[in-house]
């Protein structure tokens, strides 16, 4: 989750100085991507990075729909919802919490802290609202929205005062980015992306360490680790995979495959206690090395071209299982995204 209750988090908005960031594509200077306070810029930043590597990876995963890059927020999740719709301007609880710079909804216009009615045909008011905390409510609104993007190719959301904005998706990895504030780790499933606030404080809100970091975890995702270590897989050796995937992933996305090794060689240390490497980690020195050296295998298998293809060219770890089939790219449903109306 994003922002789990009792994180305290409107208590420190102004506290947490999160140095400003050159986004990709779309700066933060556009005017419907001014955060209101240092927390939501780093969600931002989180939903930008993860946009930008699951949308340039798209054409290589095996899970695949159309997205428009825009995470939701329910003012009830905070301890103090009343505090929450005044800070980021909502006239009800459900706003536009976060937007991938790059993505359709940013370029589309729509505002960030916009207050949502409705998604689709889903009215938010007919939502139960959530007991105080809880999360219910919030992921059922963004489930429709992601779920109505895959099957449409696109979305409408009605903002406060009636004025509708439909949003086209483009094709991305079946994967959601979440900024976590409850932990200090990071960590994926196959659906799910969570990269801790703490996390990225050490890599000092450095752009290519952020999706350094990320693509370690959006490996974990595209090659389904999740079914594989419930059937038994080693937890190391799929360590080591999403290590060396993440290069190729930050190759497709415009990062330097290097940032992999900068961001190892900054958080390693801090995570190594003692000199004593996690077992299903190993150690920092030995992962940069992997890294390193399946960057030189990556440059080599790519030749002359600009196009890292990991379904084909990528070795997996021995016993691992075969390399999820990449789907037919998906196609954008909606002829073009529709600017918002001012509020």
């Amino acid at each position: 989750m994003p922002r789990r209750p009792g994180r305290g988090r409107l208590a420190v908005l102004l506290a947490l100085a999160v140095p400003t960031l050159t986004m990709p594509a779309v700066a933060l200077g556009q005017p419907t991507l001014q955060p209101a306070d240092d927390v939501q810029r780093g969600d931002i930043i989180v939903q930008s990075v993860g946009w930008t590597l699951a949308h340039a990876n798209a054409r290589f995963c095996a899970r695949v729909a159309p997205g428009v890059g825009v995470m939701l927020q329910d003012a009830r999740t905070f301890d103090d919802p009343a505090l929450a719709r005044q800070v980021y301007g909502l006239s009800g609880d459900i706003g536009v919490a976060a937007m991938a710079a790059d993505g359709p909804a940013a370029r589309a216009g729509l505002p960030l802290n916009a207050t949502v009615e409705a998604v689709g045909d889903l009215g938010v008011a007919s939502v139960p609202a959530p007991r105080p905390g809880k999360w219910d409510r919030l992921f059922a609104v963004q489930d429709a929205l992601e779920q109505t993007v895959a099957r449409d190719g696109r979305v409408t959301l009605t903002l406060a005062g009636g004025h509708r904005v439909t949003l086209a998706g483009q094709p991305v990895c079946r994967v959601r980015f979440l900024m976590d504030d409850s932990t200090g780790n990071a960590g994926a499933n196959r659906d799910t992306v969570r990269i801790g606030r703490p996390m990225a404080e050490i890599a000092n809100w450095d752009e290519a360490e952020i999706a350094a970091l990320t693509a370690h975890e959006l490996a974990h995702a595209v090659l389904d680790h999740q079914t594989w270590l419930e059937h038994h897989g080693s937890a190391r050796k799929s360590e080591r995979e999403a290590d060396r995937l993440s290069v190729w992933l930050l190759q497709n996305a415009g990062y330097d495959p290097a940032a992999a090794l900068t961001w190892m060689r900054r958080m390693g240390p801090r995570y190594q206690v003692l000199f004593i490497a996690s077992p299903d980690h190993g150690s920092w020195q030995t992962r940069v090395r992997d890294m390193a050296a399946e960057i030189a295998t990556m440059k080599a298998a790519m030749g002359n071209g600009t196009v890292a293809d990991w379904p084909r060219l990528f070795r997996r770890e021995e016993g691992a299982p075969p390399m999820p089939v990449p789907a037919a790219p998906a196609v954008d449903k909606a002829p073009m995204a529709q600017p918002a109306q001012p509020r």
